[in-house]
């Protein structure tokens, strides 16, 4: 922990957390505009009469509902010291981020904006309400597509503006993506959990079974249709690895596990079909026209609750096959018709005008636009 004493420093932009944050800066903030990054857990304390004052104003003006007060007194500090940046706007990559959309809540001062970054789940939502009190609402909110508008007013969330315009990620990845040669039939995206995160949750365990299902019949399927696979790990974790190799042997082929390169996204271009159980990735791949199948065993609506021909519910390893042939061996173009209405209701994607730039465009509207900043 540092103390520092004075106030902080003035900035256009305050972005909350550094997940992914060099994404952020390098192609949306891109020395554009002066930015500040404040982690969530706070490892700095400026101490200042301004500071001071302002945490004295935010405690009369913002009524305690947390359970801890230590709790309360450390968010009333985060919002006061960005009160003191003076930002204009609140960048996150964390849009489910309850901290985040306490600071909305609390704070009609700064705009803020949050970037989708991963498929949003009601069972998720539901456990976290077991917890603490679900509370959603945005300002502005760059999604993936109209679905998660609509998903949003289902469960009562609440957002100023939506803006559906795809994958972060997927912009990103499109720029630095070169021509690849397809070598193998199937991509199974790894949704491998770590043995010791396995809770006595049922929904957990719900998950991990459907996992472990998914893997016997992928393997079967492999074997008995003479099926090549590449497997997309999510790191270079040794745990991950071998469990694959467990089941898939060790001549199996991996991604190379590097985020920071892409190799998932590598993976399912270099295949025919892409499959996975819960994963964001298959709608980014959707998006730019690649064959994909989400299997589930489940039949548990709160769990990917996407329609066909994106989801299927699956009762049996011959289901699971016809299917899975039926989409390898279909014609691109008949796919792309098959799938066209969902494509871009679940990711609002177009290559020409990425997710990156939409953003850095409403930056730019709102710090000149005197209607939209305090």
């Amino acid at each position: 922990m540092y103390f520092k004493f004075r106030n902080p420093k003035k900035v256009d932009i305050v972005i909350l957390d550094n997940e992914c944050d060099s994404l952020l800066l390098d192609y949306i903030i891109k020395n554009e505009f002066s930015y500040k990054i404040v982690e969530s857990k706070i490892d700095t304390i400026f101490v200042s009469p301004s500071i001071i004052f302002k945490i004295i104003k935010n405690i009369i003006k913002v009524k305690n509902q947390e359970k801890n007060i230590l709790s309360y007194l450390y968010r009333i500090y985060l919002l006061s010291m960005i009160n003191l940046y003076n930002p204009k706007i609140i960048l996150t990559y964390l849009d489910n981020s309850s901290l985040y959309h306490w600071l909305i809540r609390n704070d009609h001062d700064m705009r803020y904006m949050a970037i989708q970054n991963g498929i949003r789940q009601k069972f998720e939502f539901d456990i976290l309400e077991k917890l603490i009190p679900v509370k959603i609402n945005h300002d502005f909110f760059f999604c993936f597509g109209k679905y998660d508008i609509d998903f949003n007013k289902r469960m009562g969330f609440k957002s100023n503006e939506s803006i559906p315009c795809g994958s972060l990620k997927l912009g990103i990845s499109d720029l630095r993506r070169k021509e690849i040669i397809k070598k193998y039939d199937i991509c199974l995206l790894s949704n491998y959990k770590k043995r010791k995160n396995i809770s006595k949750c049922s929904i957990t365990r719900e998950i991990e079974e459907n996992n472990i299902l998914l893997d016997e019949h992928i393997k079967h399927y492999c074997q008995s249709n003479s099926k090549s696979l590449i497997i997309a790990i999510r790191s270079k974790n040794t745990e991950e690895i071998e469990y694959y190799k467990s089941i898939y042997g060790d001549d199996v082929c991996f991604s190379s596990g590097l985020i920071e390169s892409y190799s998932s996204y590598d993976a399912s271009y270099q295949s025919e079909v892409t499959i996975a159980y819960q994963s964001t990735l298959l709608l980014e791949m959707l998006a730019v026209g690649k064959k994909v199948l989400h299997i589930d065993f489940t039949n548990n609506e709160s769990m990917f609750n996407y329609d066909a021909p994106i989801k299927y519910s699956f009762t049996s390893y011959k289901e699971m096959e016809s299917k899975l042939n039926n989409i390898h061996d279909m014609k691109i173009q008949d796919y792309t018709e098959l799938t066209k209405k969902q494509r871009l209701y679940v990711m609002n994607y177009n290559s020409k005008n990425p997710p990156h730039q939409i953003i850095n465009n409403k930056i730019k509207f709102i710090l000149n636009n005197k209607n939209y900043v305090h």
